[in-house]
């Protein structure tokens, strides 16, 4: 597997309400509430698990939700995970640290 690996930060003190399938998350650590599609909360519930690759990530989303894995997929979960880690919600993790 290649690309980055990510985790949850803190993911056990979140306070998630589902609203007609989009999401609220309350992240009490900053005091901020995020408003959340079906794929984000799935990418926030499988960082929960364990430190996971990018290429775990991409083939974890497309079986849960019958997509195609290409390019422009990989990117905008890429985008969305970068974006994530701004939020303090994700964190990426050194490669060296999983062993």
């Amino acid at each position: 597997m290649t690309g980055a690996y990510w985790r949850s930060v803190s993911f056990s003190s979140l306070q998630i309400e589902e609203w007609g399938g989009e999401f609220t998350v309350f992240q009490p650590n900053s005091g901020k509430t995020h408003f959340l599609n079906q794929m984000g909360l799935h990418i926030l519930l499988c960082l929960d698990r364990a430190p996971t690759s990018e290429d775990e990530i991409f083939v974890f989303l497309t079986d849960q939700f019958q997509l195609t894995l290409d390019q422009n997929f990989s990117q905008q979960t890429i985008k969305t995970l970068h974006r994530f880690d701004e939020l303090g919600l994700i964190e990426k993790v050194r490669p060296e640290s999983l062993t």
